[in-house]
């Protein structure tokens, strides 16, 4: 049985618009935007806020750079950063480590794009049942394994909402619990 975690009205930004959702538990919504940017506007970006104001409780699950000088000096571990900056206690970090195969006191910039990616994607599921996701920068492999990762968590009931490229889309989406929304510009959505 699903439950509906998060009811989307429709809503539009710069004139292209974003049609009505349900977020169910058990699902993942996997919204398809074209890579058109216009300056100062990124559709993803507003997407993603919009939907943050409207339910604060989607976190998502963006990319981590360390910009801080004391980082630099001692580069955040994997261990750091799941215990210092998400909150996870010592278990529960050791066990996401390993169900990714990364050692908990490898550096955290060195264990490969994807790797954190899959990290930070993981950290989140852990605190909360439903996140936001952005695909963007994956490779074709490195896209297969984070579905997998994401497809693990949503089958355990937990739901997110994910950012694609239209140009990327496959003609069918691997797994089942997956609805997919192609947003094209201007202004045509496939549901």
């Amino acid at each position: 049985m699903t439950n509906t975690i998060f009811h989307n009205k429709e809503f539009e930004i710069n004139g292209i618009s974003v049609p009505d959702f349900e977020l169910k538990s058990g699902n993942l919504i996997r919204i398809y935007i074209p890579s058109v940017r216009i300056i100062k506007f990124d559709l993803t970006i507003e997407s993603i806020k919009h939907l943050q104001k409207i339910n604060a409780n989607l976190p998502w699950a963006k990319n981590y750079s360390q910009n801080s000088f004391s980082e630099h000096l001692f580069p955040l571990t994997v261990k750091k950063y799941l215990i210092k900056k998400m909150k996870i206690d010592e278990q529960d970090a050791s066990r996401i480590a390993d169900e990714l195969e990364v050692g908990l006191n490898d550096k955290f910039e060195r264990i490969g794009f994807i790797n954190r990616k899959a990290l930070i994607i993981k950290a989140h599921f852990e605190k909360s049942n439903s996140i936001i996701i952005d695909y963007y920068g994956v490779s074709a492999i490195g896209i297969k394994k984070l579905e997998r990762i994401v497809n693990s968590e949503i089958e355990k009931g937990k739901t997110g909402i994910a950012f694609d490229l239209l140009e990327y889309m496959e003609e069918k989406e691997p797994y089942e619990n997956i609805e997919r929304i192609k947003i094209t510009v201007p202004n045509t959505v496939y549901i």
